[in-house]
């Protein structure tokens, strides 16, 4: 076995040079004379440095070899040959573990204690192995024994032999550094292990690979609800996902869905990779007019021709929203990917290692550090990060809304796709997937309807009603009853199983009808109350949750989302907002043109401060009112608004 000659310090190096020399002359033969010459050494002291140090197995498996050679490097371990007898001072107690395991009664002892050190956690108990526990149950064996009673050491010295028995401690988890991971670092350090450095991981090409995974903002934002008495009131909001789609070879971000859930689900996945597979436009923003860099954006508007360019493996981290039945099949059929999850035993990510999916977390570690994380409603990574800031208070002091975390967000990932980055040699990722994927070479695309109706839910419903039970045929469909003119005529179908098709996911209250072969039948409409204002079917849900825990009235003669409303902003400010408020925000947002009427069209509010200071009304209000929308929904759905009065504190 080689040694390292020149990392040893002078005097050393010339002692190992001497032996070594004196091992090759007696291994070639030399005369005991001239090995005294060359190496300053006898051939007695040669042999016996062969003997007993070079030839002696390693703990490695090996030979010492010339490692044997090197100077005061100990081969074996201290061997006690007489009983220990501490001194006052604990002098003469050198070996004493050793002497106690080698006897009779200790032998048993050690296979007990070694079988206490290799056992696994169990109750409550995390990972790790707490020495103090194994500590106390040693010296209590011994006391059983009688040790102390007879003075015998760890007793006769300070701390019972704390130091000597950890250390055995050590070294017995050390014998199987397998298991020492399992015991100390848990699965989790288990599964670390097996990952590899990197150096073998598979060449892969453009759109090969895209890493998926959500990430929770360290933020804390307000929404500004209409009040009924004027002005707004702000309520705090906890928790948003932004779930990110990013491609492997280019490190480019194709697409991005801001969850307003609780927990993300799967919907919130199908709708970044539908973002992915669509064309992206910048916003309009209201708190810059040059956020955008040059040249920002994503590949569908950056290039076009790779709108709705598909991928060959979709890599999770095994959340459940990302692999169950529905997304797994809509991934399928409409991109033609498979799904690389750790609950496939066959697949690299059966780990569940972070390791496995590295680009995705660098880019959600650059999200955060030079976006969110520069912001003062921060919450940070970890609670030190906040440096005794209060990010509750200072987000309702500011007014940072959620409309600007949207719009921040959309700038920070369309900055970093034209941002240089050093692991393409400094081209960003958008020229890097441009220079990967020329215009000229062919892109397997989805179809551009598919895209459109991924997020929508199917589902095959009876045709109820008829003749016998003196109703027009209907549907019963996601909590509503859905009908149509076209279906009262169709008796014919009564009692027969047809397809129902939410075209657009943010628009439950229309369906398609289509039959087991594939004819498109029409379209059908939900009844009241869900007739009026577009919704989707998470808000439907929600709506009749707080319904049976009789928080919410409905009927035929109101509209269930104007009520969901007036429960968010007249609930005496008590409660955060929604989340299906949430939803209703950003849904009549891009929704505005296509609201039908309501029932009445009360004047906008204008806040106090604002009218004060003869400002203008909020754009956004008088639009809403001029297409009919109630002050609940006008507002709710306006432009961030500006110079607000203080949020109340609760």
């Amino acid at each position: 076995m080689a040694v390292d000659v020149d990392a040893l310090p002078p005097e050393q190096h010339k002692m190992f040079i001497q032996r070594r020399r004196g091992i090759e002359l007696y291994l070639s033969g030399a005369s005991p004379t001239l090995i005294r010459q060359e190496a300053g050494m006898s051939w007695q002291n040669v042999y016996r440095l062969i003997v007993e140090r070079c030839l002696l197995p390693h703990p490695d498996g090996d030979l010492y070899g010339w490692r044997g050679a090197l100077p005061y490097l100990r081969v074996t371990n201290y061997k006690r040959k007489s009983k220990p007898r501490a001194g006052e001072d604990g002098a003469g107690s050198a070996g004493s573990l050793q002497w106690l395991f080698s006897s009779s009664e200790g032998r048993e002892l050690e296979q007990q204690f070694r079988k206490q050190i290799l056992s696994k956690a169990s109750g409550l108990a995390g990972p790790g192995r707490p020495k103090q526990p194994l500590f106390r149950w040693f010296i209590g064996e011994l006391r059983k024994m009688g040790y102390e009673q007879r003075r015998e050491w760890p007793f006769t010295v300070d701390r019972l032999g704390y130091v000597t028995i950890t250390a055995y401690i050590n070294r017995v988890l050390a014998e199987d550094p397998a298991l020492q991971r399992l015991l100390l670092g848990g699965e989790e350090a288990r599964r670390k292990a097996i990952a590899g450095d990197g150096t073998r991981r598979p060449h892969l090409v453009a759109f090969e690979r895209v890493e998926c995974d959500a990430h929770k903002l360290d933020v804390r934002m307000v929404v500004a609800v209409p009040s009924p008495h004027g002005g707004h009131e702000m309520r705090k909001i906890h928790r948003l996902w932004v779930i990110v789609l990013l491609e492997v070879t280019s490190r480019t971000v194709l697409g991005y869905h801001l969850s307003l859930r609780r927990e993300c689900a799967a919907e919130d996945v199908l709708r970044a990779v539908k973002h992915a597979l669509s064309r992206w436009a910048p916003r309009e923003l209201h708190f810059s007019d040059n956020a955008y860099v040059e040249g920002a954006g994503f590949p569908s508007s950056v290039a076009p021709y790779l709108i709705g360019a598909c991928w060959s493996e979709f890599s999770v981290d095994g959340a459940l929203a990302n692999v169950c039945k529905r997304v797994e099949n809509t991934l399928h059929e409409v991109v033609g990917c498979r799904i690389l999850k750790p609950q496939d035993e066959n697949s690299f990510s059966s780990r569940r290692s972070k390791d496995d999916r590295p680009f995705i977390e660098s880019f959600f570690r650059h999200l955060a550090a030079g976006g969110f994380h520069q912001l003062a409603p921060t919450t940070g990574s970890k609670p030190t990060d906040k440096h005794g800031a209060d990010p509750v208070a200072t987000a309702e002091a500011t007014a940072f809304q959620l409309e600007y975390a949207e719009e921040l967000l959309d700038t920070l990932i369309a900055n970093y796709n034209a941002t240089p980055h050093s692991g393409l040699g400094y081209r960003s990722p958008l020229a890097q997937l441009q220079f990967l994927l020329p215009p000229s070479q062919p892109m397997k695309c989805a179809d551009s309807d598919a895209v459109r109706r991924m997020v929508g839910v199917r589902r095959l419903c009876t045709v109820l009603g008829g003749v016998a039970t003196g109703r027009r045929p209907y549907f019963n469909f996601a909590n509503a009853r859905y009908s149509a003119e076209w279906l009262a005529l169709r008796t014919d179908l009564v009692g027969k199983d047809l397809w129902l098709q939410i075209e657009d996911e943010d628009d439950a209250r229309f369906a398609t009808v289509s039959n087991g072969k594939g004819l498109f039948l029409g379209v059908v409409r939900a009844a009241p109350p869900w007739h009026r204002t577009p919704h989707s079917l998470f808000i439907r849900q929600s709506i009749r949750s707080l319904e049976r825990r009789r928080l919410l009235h409905l009927s035929t003669q109101c509209d269930a989302v104007e009520e969901l409303v007036r429960f968010a902003e007249n609930n005496g400010g008590k409660l955060p907002a929604h989340p299906a408020y949430l939803s209703v925000r950003r849904i009549l947002t891009t929704q505005l043109p296509t609201c039908p009427q309501t029932a009445y069209e009360p004047a906008p509010l204008v806040d106090s401060d604002a009218a004060s200071k003869h400002e203008p009304n909020n754009e956004s209000v008088s639009k809403a009112v001029e297409t009919g929308l109630s002050s609940g929904n006008a507002e709710l759905l306006s432009r961030p608004a500006r110079n607000l009065p203080k949020a109340k504190t609760w």
